[in-house]
């Protein structure tokens, strides 16, 4: 946090609005309220309003400030004499004192110092001054307009009145300081948020104060024309106080008190109105820093720090009083003088941009106070004009597991290469396996089934039934050896093979291998349906085989149906597109489902349908190659559907 020490601009417009409110009071005062309650009468000192106001708002200095260019003078050049002393120091302590209450109040957020409050031990000490110092003062040196006064101790009734007087002064100020400092004008004077559901009742409270100094106008006007009241304590007659009032307070005077009242209790209620809603949500706000889980640090505009949440303490370690002002802070969290100086420099700038409303989060390396360096990521907030938020968030376990997670990453990564490395070592391996399968196998099969055929054509004649027929069967033996070579060659070319993918008209593939196989069976009378306009983003040879593996398929466990059929579309599942190849062959049970796309699994004969189990493995491979899925459906007698997602 930094803040300059020199004057600034702030400073500089909290003076001068200081002086002219003071000012303001001191014209105010010139012809004070006047509350006639014949034979006496209560003066109500309205320029005391507003270095009241400066006082609440920004502090007694302030309030002081304002308070000598008003008041002070005032009083001295009106009356004079000794006992204006004493009164001119009873409205500095005043404005003092409750200017050091409300900051009080604002930093501690007690009760105990609310201004209505802090009246209560003003007024107690301000009636023991009047019934002793200011007494004796009176009657040691009489002011000019009551010479008569100081023959005789002052009458009691006179200090009673006063004390009096000065009580509903207190109050009624106070009251008013409140009603006022809701009011639109005076908020952007102080810049105080704006209040935005006030301002259709600025309107009703600005007129009821209109009307009511219109009346204070024609009420001064008046008295000084035709009525006198003096401060001397005169002889009371017969009549009732309701009778003097009734009867002997012009007319004038009465509008005036009406208008005052009705002025006073409008503002009374709209205050209250926005006072309840603004309490509850500052309740609110304070209850949400409290619970807060990030360190948060309210700072006024001083510098000085106002609060600190719980988990500020759990996190730097700092109390309150340790840290009183944000120097003192920064100084300790950073005890290098480098540091500090780069906090700082950047401070600074984020002070600016949180002013805007564009908060940047910094993070810094902090030491808190058991010596312990945090990493601590630093947030400005201004959320009122005199307040701004500090909110911090201690990373220092995130960084921490940031760490070890780069090391676990660099750890994997070195796995994975050494892996890698094996995988590429496997693969070459079963390169040359395959090589030599298809090389080293292949030789004698050949062997084998030539030299099987070449008995059967040159010693026909020799050989009986049983020797023909044991030459055939190892014929076939080789030739299906041979076959499951080549397909086993197959899965493992796809599983190494690189991928090209793009846009590919299946309609038009499984009718090119639809064809084929009618090619082969002519005779064969089958219902094809393929869907129309079938698309997929995929590799054209593999997913070729694909189709080939699942169409043949179809096309071989429907050929003992009397009205077969075979599809291949697309459907709609959960938002998805599914590929399928349906028919209505002999289908299978679902209970052996799960072996159906495993390499050399069957669930038929050899000697209803021909196979090596090798197709459905395949098809497997490819569709995991295209990152997609397979699952098959079907009942015994009753067809097979086969979907697939790439």
């Amino acid at each position: 946090m930094y803040h300059d020490p020199k004057i600034n601009k702030e400073i500089l417009y909290k003076i001068f609005i200081s002086i002219v409110l003071g000012l303001i009071g001191f014209c105010l005062s010139l012809h004070p309220f006047v509350f006639l309650l014949p034979p006496y009468k209560i003066s109500l000192m309205v320029g005391l309003v507003f270095p009241m106001i400066v006082s609440l708002k920004w502090g007694w200095r302030y309030g002081l400030l304002s308070a000598i260019f008003g008041l002070g003078f005032k009083t001295m050049w009106i009356k004079g004499g000794w006992e204006s002393v004493v009164t001119v120091s009873m409205f500095i302590l005043w404005i003092v004192w409750h200017g050091w209450c409300a900051k009080r109040s604002r930093n501690t957020g007690e009760k105990k110092w609310h201004h209505y409050l802090s009246e209560i031990p003003f007024r107690l000490f301000n009636t023991i001054i009047l019934y002793t110092i200011f007494r004796w003062i009176f009657q040691f040196n009489p002011p000019p307009w009551a010479p008569e006064m100081a023959i005789t101790a002052i009458p009691l009734t006179f200090v009673n009145l006063a004390a009096i007087e000065a009580a509903v002064n207190g109050y009624l100020i106070l009251l008013l300081s409140d009603v006022l400092i809701i009011f639109g004008p005076i908020r952007k004077l102080f810049r105080l948020k704006e209040v935005k559901e006030q301002k259709r009742s600025n309107y009703f409270l600005g007129a009821a104060v209109l009307i009511g100094c219109f009346f204070w106008v024609i009420d001064g006007a008046f008295s000084l024309i035709f009525r006198d009241f003096s401060n001397s304590i005169t002889p009371r007659g017969t009549e009732s106080l309701l009778d003097l009032i009734v009867f002997q307070v012009p007319p004038y005077a009465l509008f005036e008190r009406l208008s005052f009242f009705i002025a006073l209790l409008t503002g009374v209620i709209l205050s209250t109105r926005y006072m309840n809603k603004y309490s509850s949500s500052e309740k609110l706000l304070k209850k949400i820093v409290k619970i807060s889980p990030y360190p948060i640090t309210v700072v006024n505009s001083g510098g000085r720090v106002e609060y600190i949440n719980p988990e500020f303490v759990e996190s730097f370690g700092y109390q309150l009083e340790d840290i009183p002002t944000v120097t003192e802070w920064y100084n300790k969290i950073f005890p290098n003088i480098f540091d500090r100086r780069d906090f700082i420099a950047h401070w600074k700038d984020d002070m600016y941009k949180a002013k805007k409303l564009n908060t940047e989060p910094r993070m810094f390396n902090v030491t808190n106070k058991n010596g312990n360096i945090e990493n601590i990521i630093f947030r400005q907030v201004i959320l009122e004009e005199e307040k701004e938020y500090i909110i911090c968030e201690n990373v220092s376990e995130r960084i921490l597991a940031e760490k070890r997670f780069r090391r676990l990453n660099e750890e994997l990564e070195q796995r994975v290469k050494k892996r890698t490395a094996q995988l590429e070592a496997t693969n070459k391996e079963l390169e040359a396996f395959s090589y030599s399968v298809s090389h080293d196998l292949r030789a004698p099969l050949r062997s084998i089934d030539g030299f099987s055929m070449a008995l059967l054509e040159e010693y026909n004649d020799q050989l009986d039934v049983e020797g023909k027929d044991c030459l055939k069967r190892v014929r076939s033996a080789s030739q299906r050896m041979g076959q499951i070579i080549d397909d086993l060659l197959s899965l493992s070319r796809i599983s190494r093979c690189e991928l090209h993918k793009e846009e590919v008209n299946l309609s038009e593939m499984a009718e090119r291998i639809i064809s084929k196989l009618q090619e082969r069976a002519p005779d064969r009378k089958v219902d094809i349906v393929i869907g129309h306009k079938v698309t997929a983003i995929c590799d054209s040879n593999l997913i070729e085989v694909v189709l080939e593996n699942l169409l043949g398929n179809a096309w071989k466990f429907i050929s003992r149906q009397e009205k077969p059929w075979i599809v291949f579309d697309t459907v709609l599942q959960d938002n998805e597109l599914v590929y399928c190849v349906r028919d209505n062959g002999a289908g299978f049970d679902m209970a052996y489902a799960g072996k159906l796309f495993g390499a050399f699994q069957r669930l038929h004969k050899d000697t209803d349908f021909e196979g090596y189990g090798i197709g459905l493995a395949t098809v497997m491979r490819i569709i995991n190659r295209h990152e997609g899925r397979i699952w098959a459906e079907g009942y015994v007698n009753r067809g097979a559907s086969f979907y697939f997602v790439l």
